[in-house]
């Protein structure tokens, strides 16, 4: 079973595929360097910090765990669910995992992990540039954008489950979040909420959404079982790939040409 990679780094990448066992790869060669015990049942995710010092995992078990890029574990706390999304501040060591009822932030100068509750499960979540704002993505067709202490600024209403959501990480364009929804639609919104252009038309479900060249393009993939690349506009470009299964997540390897793709069928390409 393929989870959902965030932050993938320059020279190892932690992707789960084995139950609860969390399997860093080296990037160039794909070859396994650990297999990492400390979960009871199956992992749904992983994220690297964005200083690459860091990653956590999460999953089945409602439990968060904190690992060195050493491959260390420092650290565990739990949800009274099971763990569906993480997502590290890129400016701050902080931390936002999600549930199915709440989501929390853990900070290494914190004591306590702060819980907020939500209507519906987090299906995806996304920081802006700056780390101030923290949007996330339900179910039930929402995305709420909060500030960095969890409190909600904006509330964004879709028509289907929003599966996949980042915020464009250049500077110049911090503000513009995009969206896509299984009412098989890419959207663009500002800061304010407010959308930018129309909606664009998929003819797919889309599961995996992700900049590329620092804003400069998307990646994006899902029910079509191919990785596509796509103007920061939407405007579909070219086929990077095409797979035998779902696509559930693409992401770019920074400052370098290659993409990972990981695929519903259990396959990391």
């Amino acid at each position: 079973e393929i989870l959902r990679v965030t932050g993938v780094q320059t020279c190892a990448l932690p992707i789960s595929a084995v139950g609860s066992r969390v399997l860093v790869y080296d990037a160039i060669e794909g070859d396994l360097l650990h297999s990492l015990k400390g979960h009871k049942k199956t992992l749904y995710c992983v994220a690297y910090a964005k200083d690459g010092k860091r990653f956590a995992s999460g999953g089945e078990d409602k439990t968060v765990i904190i690992w060195t890029a050493k491959a260390e574990g420092i650290l565990k706390y739990n949800h009274n669910d099971s763990i569906q999304c993480m997502a590290y501040n890129p400016v701050t060591q902080q931390l936002a995992s999600t549930t199915s009822s709440d989501f929390g932030l853990w900070s290494p100068e914190k004591k306590q992990v702060a819980k907020h509750r939500l209507k519906d499960r987090v299906l995806t979540a996304s920081w802006t540039n700056d780390g101030q704002y923290l949007a996330l993505g339900l179910f039930n067709g929402n995305v709420t954008i909060r500030d960095k202490e969890g409190d909600e600024k904006v509330l964004i209403q879709r028509n289907a489950p929003v599966w996949a959501i980042q915020w464009n990480p250049n500077r110049d364009e911090t503000g513009v979040l995009a969206c896509a929804c299984w009412d098989q639609t890419l959207s663009f919104y500002q800061l304010s909420g407010h959308q930018v252009g129309k909606d664009r038309k998929l003819d797919y479900d889309p599961c995996a959404l992700s900049y590329f060249t620092q804003g400069e393009y998307l990646l994006m993939g899902g029910s079509d079982k191919k990785v596509s690349l796509h103007t920061k506009e939407g405007v579909r470009l070219v086929t990077v790939g095409e797979r035998e299964d779902w696509v559930w997540c693409a992401a770019a390897r920074p400052k370098q040409n290659y993409v990972a793709v990981g695929c519903n069928d259990g396959t990391i390409t």
